[in-house]
C-alpha cells in the first residue's frame, strides 16, 4: 500500500510539473491545436474526451491507444505527428499502471519479456524514426500515406475484434525447438480460478522474434500501441497461456514504447499540455471502466468500439485519398 501511495504521489508531482510547463508553453504559442481554445479549456476538454475513451476502451477490451490515435487523427485538427506521439504516451501510461500487479502476481513472464523486449523496442524506435522522416521529408504525400495506412490498419483491427480471432486459454506444447529450449522461457504462475500452479512451456521463439519486430514498427510509426498484435504472438505463435500472453503484452508495451517515444520528443512531437490531459483522462476513464465492467453489458460496448473504430478508419482513408 505504501508503494502504491508513493507511486501515485510521484505521478501527480510529474503531472503538475508537466501541466505547469505545458500552460507556459501553450501561452507562448499561437493556439497549436487549431481549435481556438484557451490552455485551461483545452486541458479540461481533452481530459473529458480521454476519460470517455478510457472507459470505452476498457469495457471493449482494447488498449486506449488503439481508440485514441485514430479518433484524434480523424476528427481533430491537431497535427498527426503530435497525436501519434501522444498515442504512444497514452499506451505507455496504461502499461505502467497495469505492470505492477501483473509482475507481482507472476502473470507476466519475465523471461519472455527480456527475450521480446529487444526486437520490439529496437523496431519501435525504428518506426518512430520513420514517422519523423515522413513528417519532415514527405510533406503532404507522407501525411496522406500515413492516414491511408492507419485507416486500413484500424479497420483491420476492428475486424479482428468483430470476428474474435482464435484464442487458446491453455495451449498444449508437445515439443519445444532447440533454440527456444536454450533460452529457458518456461515458467509457472498461480491460477486462482483453478487453485493450483500452472506450469507452461513456449516454443517458436525465432518466429516470435520476427513478429515482435513487425509489432514494434507498427507501434512506433502509428502510435497505436501493439497489444492487439502481441497477444496473438505470445498465445498463438509461441503457445503461452492466454492470461500470460495478455499480461506480458501489457508490460512489454511499457518497455518498448518508452524507447519509441524519444524520437517524437526530440522532434517536438510531445506537447505537454495535450499529453498530460490525455494521460489524466485515460487513467480516470480506465479506473471508471474497471468498476463498470461488472454492471455494464460488455457486448454492447464491444459493438460501440467496433463501430467507432470503423468510422474513424473510414474517415482516415477518405482524408488520405483527399490529400493525395
Amino acid at each position: 500500500m505504501r508503494l502504491s501511495k508513493l507511486s501515485v504521489a510521484v505521478l501527480l508531482a510529474a503531472m503538475i510539473f508537466l501541466f505547469s510547463s505545458g500552460i507556459g508553453y501553450a501561452a507562448e504559442t499561437a493556439d497549436p491545436s487549431g481549435m481556438g481554445l484557451s490552455p485551461i479549456a483545452f486541458f479540461f476538454v481533452f481530459v473529458a474526451i480521454c476519460t470517455a475513451i478510457g472507459v470505452i476502451a476498457v469495457l471493449g477490451g482494447v488498449g486506449g491507444g488503439v481508440v485514441f490515435t485514430p479518433l484524434m487523427m480523424g476528427f481533430t485538427p491537431i497535427n498527426s505527428f503530435i497525436i501519434r506521439a501522444t498515442g504512444l504516451v497514452v499506451a505507455l501510461a496504461g502499461s505502467l499502471i497495469a505492470a505492477r500487479p501483473f509482475l507481482r502476481r507472476g502473470l507476466a513472464n519475465v523471461k519472455m519479456l527480456f527475450f521480446a523486449a529487444l526486437p520490439y523496442t529496437i523496431f519501435a524506435v525504428v518506426g518512430a524514426l520513420l514517422a519523423g522522416y515522413v513528417e519532415t521529408s514527405a510533406g503532404d504525400f507522407g501525411e496522406a500515406l500515413i492516414r491511408l495506412i492507419l485507416g486500413f490498419l484500424v479497420i483491420f483491427i476492428a475486424g479482428l475484434i468483430l470476428f474474435g480471432g482464435k484464442k487458446v486459454e491453455y495451449p498444449e506444447v508437445k515439443k519445444v525447438d532447440g533454440f527456444t529450449q536454450r533460452l529457458g522461457l518456461a515458467m509457472s504462475y498461480w491460477e486462482q480460478s483453478m487453485d493450483k500452479v500452472v506450469h507452461y512451456k513456449v516454443r517458436r521463439a525465432p518466429l516470435g522474434t520476427f513478429l515482435f519486430c513487425a509489432c514494434g514498427i507498427v507501434s512506433g510509426m502509428f502510435g497505436v500501441g501493439a497489444g492487439w498484435a502481441m497477444v496473438p504472438v505470445f498465445n498463438l505463435a509461441m503457445l503461452a497461456p492466454l492470461k500470460v500472453a495478455a499480461a506480458s503484452s501489457k508490460v512489454l508495451i511499457g518497455i518498448g514504447d518508452s524507447g519509441a517515444v524519444w524520437p517524437y520528443i526530440m522532434r517536438g512531437g510531445v506537447f505537454p499540455l495535450f499529453a498530460v490531459a490525455c494521460i489524466v483522462g485515460v487513467v480516470i476513464g480506465t479506473s471508471i471502466g474497471a468498476r463498470l465492467m461488472f454492471t455494464v453489458k460488455a457486448q454492447l460496448i464491444r459493438w460501440i468500439v467496433i463501430l467507432v473504430m470503423i468510422g474513424a478508419g473510414v474517415k482516415l482513408v477518405i482524408d488520405g485519398f483527399n490529400k493525395l
